[in-house]
């Protein structure tokens, strides 16, 4: 017998997950479109703006206590035209209100976003998760619809709630230049990491209080200047972050991934959303952290993050998903916890001892279950039991492989499978990394079938797409779609993935300079093309993901490194200019703008051109010093003799060959180079000096 539902609306015919979670509400839902913006003006009614995405907690509450109640849904549909969107799919839609929202909010405010606008889209009210009756100190929408219908009826009221929202508009619209007049100096550096030690928890890693986010970049940020400055509080505090974290809950000890953040401030009660941002960037982290400390157990976690990816969040075509849910069976956490008696069942003898090393009780730690979480070093129970370190941890894979293969055959949460250009360009990044400095054939296949994937499926010859799903490719990519993807192309040409990365990246970035960019500054977020968006603005806070004006500052000074062309310095230096005003303003916002200013101003950073003579000797000796040594600014180009594009597109290295048919290293820093070396011996003294 087939099952028929009793709504069905608009979103049926759209392809994000999120959406479609809506499309059978008696609520008369309308995508963000001109239908939607013309009915509310042919009616003159209000519009509900309700943002969100597909694997929110608190949306899932919403659209099963609100959204599906016939009674809120009649109140709904007579008093306002209710349009949804997804926050992953538009970005630009989802930050302009939000800004609005905390404006409104006083700071407060998060997923689901609902936003009351104007029929000319100015905003006049917003709230998150809306109840429908009034509870627990929310406000119900029934309350909302009844003053909202009040004040729409009241034309002196109707006017005044107009010209109040035309007046936040302007205020917004005079804060948001894009144009800054002085550069920012290593002062700013410096006074940044002062505030960010100021807020660290000596304690758990991480910024102080709850809840907690897993920060990667600023990790990166701080072990990039603890090498380059020596400073021990820098490493000191990414080291106690990366192990708390990775001992917590947050951390899935069975299957590798991180989950999107810690209720508590011990990293202990995740909300246990996983996405594919957030563990691109931390592969990352704790990629660097290896490198550095050349600590083994950073290197594990970084592949277990990476292997999860690859098992969980990729599609057979090589693109990757965007997230898993919090949810299964109709309970958070179901699919990642355990009881006490289901381990016992599992593991028999074995039990007490995995239960001790992993916190596990009787009771439990989440809603009469178990989250998994280490409780003391790997070190610390060794000695304690009296156990070989490399017995421990081989005893504790073989009762986790158990488990794993366990809970393999429980019901999964829900897999958000549609792919992001900006979030895939991360895990590019992320991928051609570790495929590079861990030596992983796999990885580096990982990431240029990733980006693969993307040329054919996601860019239109003069344009990047933001989201694909069932073979559909839609909405302009935003500045974040660009500036990460040309952040995971530059890794891929630098791991000797070839030319047409380079050359693909650059095409990219010509794109940004001529539709994104303020003449003599920042990259605004959307091209402009969208006659409904109300501002366009320049965005530089860091939020879950990084700034795209801070990974493209980056993006551009490692284009003027490989290339030798200024022209990238100068419009590195334009972003930076713009960004002073907020690194002053609140510098912990901005690490990945502090991170780019740091290799702006890296005089010494190295480009390695490496010109490998016919038979390819001392590659392999060169990959091993590359890998060897923590370089963190440095650029690579592998040059070959019968390579005719690169010639073109690196001026750098165009008269930069073999030496008397030898393999030959070259590094330069800005354009100035040191003497070519032919002799392994010579080459080596030349990394240990830098």
């Amino acid at each position: 017998m087939s099952h028929h539902p009793l709504y069905t609306n608009r979103l049926v015919h759209e392809k994000s997950p999120y959406l479609l979670q809506h499309a059978h509400n008696p609520v008369d839902w309308y995508p963000w479109s001109d239908e939607a913006f013309r009915k509310a003006r042919e009616l003159n009614k209000p519009i509900f703006l309700s943002i969100g995405y597909a694997t929110c907690h608190w949306c899932h509450v919403m659209e099963q206590e609100t959204f599906q109640s016939l009674e809120i849904a009649e109140l709904l549909n007579e008093t306002f035209i209710n349009i949804k969107v997804d926050r992953e799919e538009k970005p630009e839609i989802d930050s302009l209100y939000m800004e609005f929202a905390q404006a409104m909010m006083s700071g407060g405010a998060g997923w689901p976003l609902n936003v009351i606008l104007t029929p000319e889209l100015m905003p006049f009210f917003a709230a998150t998760y809306l109840p429908p009756d009034a509870s627990r100190g929310f406000l119900g929408v029934k309350q909302l619809v009844l003053r909202i219908s009040q004040i729409w009826a009241d034309p002196e009221e109707r006017g005044n709630v107009i010209a109040q929202a035309g007046k936040i508009v302007d205020i917004f619209a005079t804060h948001s230049s894009p144009e800054g007049d002085e550069a920012p100096t290593k002062e700013h550096i410096g006074h940044a990491l002062e505030l960010i030690f100021k807020a660290a928890d000596p304690l758990y890693g991480g910024m102080h209080g709850s809840p907690k986010f897993p920060q990667g970049f600023q990790a990166i940020f701080l072990l990039r200047l603890a090498k380059s400055t020596g400073d021990s509080r820098a490493l000191f505090y990414v080291e106690k972050t990366l192990e708390m974290m990775r001992r917590g809950g947050i951390y899935d000890h069975l299957g590798g991934g991180f989950s999107r953040y810690s209720v508590d401030e011990g990293w202990l009660v995740p909300h246990f959303e996983k996405m594919i941002y957030d563990n691109a960037i931390l592969a990352v982290t704790y990629l660097e952290a290896f490198q550095y400390t050349k600590e083994a157990r950073y290197q594990e976690t970084s592949r277990e993050i990476l292997d999860y990816i690859l098992r969980e969040m990729t599609a057979p075509e090589g693109g990757f998903y965007s997230a898993e849910d919090a949810d299964s069976e109709g309970h958070e956490g179901r699919f990642y916890t355990w009881t006490w008696d289901e381990i016992h069942a599992l593991l028999k003898e074995d039990a007490p001892f995995f239960c001790e090393f992993y916190g596990v009780s009787p009771h439990g730690n989440f809603e009469g279950r178990n989250i998994l979480h280490q409780t003391i070093s790997l070190e610390e129970f060794s000695t304690f039991h009296k156990l070989d370190v490399k017995v421990l941890v081989a005893t504790l894979a073989e009762l986790r492989k158990v488990l794993f293969e366990a809970r393999e055959k429980r019901v999964r949460p829900l897999k958000d499978d549609k792919i992001i250009s900006a979030w895939n360009g991360l895990a590019i990044y992320a991928f051609a990394e570790a495929g590079k400095h861990f030596g992983d054939a796999r990885y580096l296949e990982a990431a240029a079938k990733g980006a693969r994937f993307l040329k054919e499926n996601l860019w239109k010859g003069e344009a990047l797409y933001r989201r694909y799903r069932d073979k559909e490719a839609k909405f302009d990519g935003c500045l974040d779609d660009y500036a990460c993807v040309i952040h995971g192309l530059i890794s891929l040409f630098e791991a000797d993935q070839g030319a047409e990365w380079l050359e693909f990246a650059l095409v990219l970035a010509n794109i940004l300079k001529s539709e994104f960019k303020a003449p003599e500054g920042a990259f605004y977020l959307t091209n402009g093309k969208d006659p409904h968006l109300i501002l366009r603005r320049a965005e530089f806070y860091d939020g879950a993901e990084p700034s795209g004006n801070g990974v493209h500052a980056e993006n551009l000074v490692r284009l003027a490194q490989i290339t030798g062309l200024e022209e990238y310095l100068q419009q590195a230096a334009d972003i930076l200019r713009t960004a002073r005003q907020h690194m002053e303003l609140y510098p912990p916002g901005v690490c990945y703008h502090l991170m780019a200013l740091h290799r702006y101003l890296d005089q010494e950073a190295p480009t390695f051109v490496i010109a490998l003579n016919d038979k390819e000797e001392l590659k392999q000796e060169i990959t091993e010093l590359l890998r060897g040594h923590f370089i963190p600014h440095k650029a690579v180009v592998w040059r070959r003799a019968s390579d005719e594009e690169l010639r073109d597109l690196v001026p750098l290295a165009r008269d930069k060959g073999p030496v008397d048919g030898k393999t030959t290293l070259y590094i330069c820093h800005r354009n100035r180079c040191q003497e070519p070396l032919t002799d392994i011996a010579k080459i080596q003294e030349a990394f240990a000096k830098l």
